[in-house]
């Protein structure tokens, strides 16, 4: 019985011993901090299981915990993972903070592997609260998992941006806003084909009084692409 205690302290002490890398992210955000701790860094790339932890940067409060299957990123050639609390630099990390939903809080989308289109970037995103807490949504979070990376916010028109591509000649972008019960719906969209001999055909559609316009015009690449 005592060396099966013993046998069991052993393995709990090497369970949690695990090698971790540590990572601090203070400048990413104007109002919160973060510890990250990711399961492995090899060379100049980080990856696989990850947890976060986000703090407020003025009463140094935790304030919520976060978990990636796949928090991937990369390092400088200067940077050693090894040192333990490395500071990452403020576009190096895997989260991104912003107001995803124009409600004035900050939100938090949060690096969750690479199954966009192409393999590119995909993330969970997560709303704020009033009160800090952060809720998982699902909606932002198909629009950062699905296209080519992480959507695009424009502040001014209150619109989100996601890409989209096929093959070298086929580009969409495709502009959300939020409507009545902060429910997003498709405003406009650009479609770009170049994959007609040497024009572009572009199909530019937008929402007007409940109806989607359509306009389509075509282009030499030369004068399309160098204005």
């Amino acid at each position: 019985m005592k060396s099966l205690i013993i046998f069991c302290g052993i393995l709990l002490i090497t369970n949690t011993s695990k090698a971790q890398f540590k990572f601090l992210a203070n400048n990413s955000s104007n109002q919160y901090k973060a510890k990250i701790f990711v399961d492995k860094c090899e060379g100049n790339a980080c990856s696989g299981k990850a947890t976060v932890i986000i703090y407020d940067k003025v009463s140094d409060r935790e304030i919520d915990t976060f978990h990636s299957e796949d928090l991937d990123f990369g390092l400088t050639e200067k940077q050693d993972a090894k040192l333990g609390w490395l500071e990452l630099g403020k576009y190096q990390t895997p989260l991104i903070f912003g107001d995803f939903n124009f409600d004035g809080f900050e939100d938090i989308a949060i690096r969750n592997g690479s199954n966009g289109a192409y393999s590119s970037p995909s993330y969970n995103v997560y709303l704020a609260s009033k009160d800090n807490q952060f809720l998982l949504n699902s909606e932002l979070t198909k629009l950062a998992s699905e296209n080519l990376g992480m959507f695009d916010i424009d502040k001014k028109t209150k619109q989100i941006a996601i890409h989209q591509k096929d093959g070298c000649c086929f580009d969409k972008t495709i502009n959300y806003k939020y409507g009545a019960k902060n429910v997003l719906y498709e405003d406009s969209s650009v479609i770009e084909d170049s994959s007609i001999a040497d024009n572009v055909t572009v199909i530019t559609q937008k929402l007007i009084d409940g109806k989607m316009k359509r306009t389509v015009q075509k282009f030499k690449i030369k004068d399309y692409y160098n204005q």
